[in-house]
């Protein structure tokens, strides 16, 4: 079967005979033919909690509407559905999961250069005085998140469904089911779904056709941007710019239903 799904772009070009200038940039409308054998359903830290409250009640809203029904339809279609959580969830929630056979991966923190205490945010020993001051919430949250955080009940993996830890893993997955074509769902758009070694951009610098199905995601906003999710919508335009296409809901459910007549 074949998911003619419409998909679009963002064309920051314009023809040669159009002023290359940003107020002549626009959407690209076109209908990708993809085999249902091809592709795959990446559903990306879909989580029970989140130390963010106004965060967690945006993406629960978006996984009963948007995720639920796109999982179901996957599954319906023969569309392989992966579960990609996180490798915390991962060795806490499902420790005796047959993973795929990646190579061995270094140890976190294992290069010599920079130093260690240079690297991240929160810096400390010599170099403290380039770094973040400790936020005090993180400590509850890494708590919180010890005894709390797992799969959202409404989409944990089914029997037929795949589960990895990370981008390796995925890769070694799509290999070996001869996987091209990538739906992205899931948390959060601008951090998560973005920038995992199993997100976006990296299954783009792989090789891969990677979809972001756009209403069905949901980033981390800021004082001035949660009324308009102004920080999602340009995470969703990068998608749209540099890595692959978006589509919906709509299109993505419409496209199954049509693939099974």
């Amino acid at each position: 079967m074949t998911l003619n799904i419409p998909c679009r772009y963002y064309r920051v070009y314009t023809d040669l005979d159009v002023p290359c200038r940003e107020e002549n940039f626009h959407f690209v409308q076109q209908v990708l033919p993809i085999p249902t054998e091809q592709a795959a359903l990446v559903v990306v830290d879909v989580w029970s909690t989140h130390y963010i409250d106004s965060v967690i009640e945006r993406a629960r809203r978006v996984t009963e509407e948007k995720i639920v029904p796109i999982i179901a339809a996957a599954r319906a279609a023969g569309v392989a559905v992966i579960h990609a959580p996180s490798p915390f969830i991962i060795e806490k929630q499902f420790p005796d999961y047959d993973l795929p056979v990646t190579e061995e991966q270094p140890a976190s923190g294992g290069a010599a250069w920079p130093p260690k205490d240079f690297r991240g945010i929160y810096r400390s020993g010599e170099y403290a005085a380039f770094g973040r001051p400790w936020e005090p919430i993180l400590d509850v949250t890494y708590r919180r998140y010890e005894t709390e955080l797992r799969v959202a009940p409404p989409v944990l993996p089914a029997e037929g469904d795949y589960l990895i830890a990370t981008g390796a893993q995925l890769h070694a997955l799509l290999a070996e089911k001869g996987i091209l074509h990538l739906f992205y769902v899931g948390f959060n758009t601008n951090w998560c779904v973005l920038g995992r070694d199993y997100g976006v951009i990296a299954m783009d610098g792989r090789g891969y056709n990677v979809i972001l199905i756009r209403d069905a995601t949901t980033g981390i906003e800021c004082h001035d941007t949660v009324d308009t999710l102004a920080a999602t919508n340009m995470a969703i335009r990068e998608v749209e710019t540099k890595h692959g296409w978006t589509t919906d809901t709509a299109a993505f459910l419409a496209s199954l239903v049509a693939s099974g007549e």
